[in-house]
């Protein structure tokens, strides 16, 4: 958000700490503000406790993290922040005066293994000032020191350090000018995927009432063997990398770490990324290498079982939204010529119930379309857009209200239509802040305005009292099995839009 009116520092007290903001537009951001720290500072894996007075506030930092995948679409702006361990960091927006307004807590995605709340992507300026509302959000832990440092169950330490930014932020928002029973968690792709998780989560009762979910995966968590087949690797490949340090002169690998994380207890950073490259180039089409596994506590075995989870479901109501093209972003490296007839098919098979019924949906669909294009659009409807119809459907028979979105704007990328994480600029409002990124390239400025005046007000309402309104006020109304409607949002305007006929994703 472009600075036009910059005041002094302003100062937040919680009574043990203050916390120091400054203000641009009326609106103060208060960054690196800490939420928590481990039980155990020597150790990676300790859960976390409340901050220390007197360490509220830290540098921006964010977890350790390699280039990610998807910086071909997005940009490197990631990189330029420096990386630590100790990044259990928050950043706030709250408009000068602030007093008892709605929260927007928002988790970042990036596939379990990349990303931070305080890039300058996630700047949320413009959404706390239109909003009147406070703006919150959160870095976890991420990669293999938040997923395989348990011997004999996952930690899940990511989900357990949103549960401790959202325990922080019930007992504190109030000195920010926040409303701490108002607050809405929302996410996007894996950040998402915990927002999700964390709504069926008893411990997480009560911290949140909204959940809004952009892009969320169909992904079940993994099997105890499945967790324990890529620990094994990742230990393997870990062990493979400290041997190639210690052969070069670098001396790591020696001693075998504690008894809960082995060799990831004690590796140096550098290793760990590498043994965690490689078991995602191991599972490459095959899924995730790396991602949270059930643990029977915050990530149970039944997560993506949705009649079972609906009826879970602790909140009053949902925001499901996704993109046209999803799956394009993840399919941009396989080329066109790579993907026949028959490997449309064999995902086809594997992923629906009806085979022929997709098949002929996706030729009616695209009929000019490459194998290639129907594979994309294959995809993004078994792990993205069924997946938001069938929650909010089961949703609303659990009697949770849910409103459903489709993000319909192409980029000018070729092939990339409208792509994962594509709709983010536009939510957020602040395209200045994306100015590397290659799929807003050529996209025109006015356009750009027209179409994030469309997305921000939908969200904005949804966060001030659970019902998404248009940029005109007006009420878009619950999905519900009567009435499934769709509302897509254009280059053209706000429309409803028919949803994709009956066809079933094998679950």
């Amino acid at each position: 958000m472009s600075a036009d009116v910059i005041a002094g520092p302003a100062a937040f007290s919680t009574g043990s700490t203050v916390y120091l903001g400054k203000t641009a537009d009326g609106v103060v951001h208060v960054p690196g503000v800490r939420y928590g720290e481990r039980l155990d500072p020597a150790d990676r894996f300790s859960p976390l406790g409340d901050p220390s007075p007197g360490r509220g506030q830290a540098s921006p930092t964010v977890f350790p993290q390699s280039p990610g995948s998807l910086d071909w679409l997005i940009g490197p702006a990631l990189s330029r922040l420096p990386q630590n361990e100790d990044s259990f960091l928050l950043d706030i927006w709250a408009p000068e005066g602030a007093r008892d307004l709605p929260v927007l807590v928002f988790l970042p995605g990036g596939a379990f293994i990349s990303g931070a709340g305080n890039v300058g992507w996630y700047d949320g300026a413009r959404l706390a000032a239109e909003g009147n509302a406070v703006v919150v959000t959160v870095s976890y832990r991420l990669g293999a020191l938040a997923l395989l440092g348990g011997s004999d169950r996952p930690l899940n330490l990511g989900a357990q350090d949103i549960l401790q930014a959202l325990r922080w932020i019930s007992a504190n928002i109030g000195a920010f000018g926040g409303d701490p029973e108002a607050v809405t968690l929302a996410g996007h792709s894996a950040g998402a995927w915990y927002a999700y998780v964390l709504s069926l989560a008893p411990a997480a009762k009560g911290l949140f009432c909204r959940t809004a979910l952009f892009s969320l995966p169909w992904q079940p968590p993994l099997s105890p063997a499945a967790y324990e087949e890529r620990r094994e690797l990742f230990n393997g490949l870990l062990a493979e990398a400290l041997a190639k340090e210690a052969l070069a002169g670098g001396g790591a690998g020696e001693g075998p770490g504690n008894d809960d994380g082995g060799l990831l207890a004690t590796a140096p950073i550098a290793a760990i990324l590498e043994a965690q490259a490689a078991v995602g180039r191991a599972y490459a089409g095959r899924g995730l290498g790396l991602m949270p596994g059930a643990d029977g506590e915050l990530v149970p075995d039944w997560a993506m079982d949705f009649t079972r989870a609906a009826a879970c479901l602790h909140v009053q109501s949902l925001l499901l939204s996704s993109t046209d093209n999803e799956a394009a972003a993840f399919l941009h490296a396989v080329p066109v010529a790579a993907v026949g007839p028959e490997q449309l098919a064999g995902f086809v098979a594997t992923h629906f119930e009806d085979a022929g019924d997709v098949l002929a949906f996706l030729d009616a669909r695209l009929p000019e379309g490459t194998p290639h294009a129907k594979l994309v659009e294959a995809m993004s409807l078994h792990q993205f857009r069924l997946a938001a119809t069938e929650l909010a459907c089961l949703a609303d028979a659990a009697g949770v209200a849910s409103t459903l979105l489709r993000f319909s704007v192409p980029s000018g990328l070729e092939g990339a239509g409208s792509p994962h994480c594509f709709d983010l600029p536009f939510l957020f409002g602040n395209r200045e802040d994306w100015q590397d990124a290659p799929m807003l390239r050529g996209f025109p400025g006015d356009s750009f305005d027209a179409v994030s005046d469309q997305l921000r007000p939908l969200l904005l309402s949804f966060v001030a009292d659970g019902n998404a309104r248009s940029c005109s006020g007006e009420p878009l109304g619950p999905f519900t099995r009567d009435r499934p409607v769709l509302h897509a949002v254009t280059g053209s305007g706000l429309v409803p839009r028919n949803l994709e006929p009956e066809l079933r994703a094998l679950r």
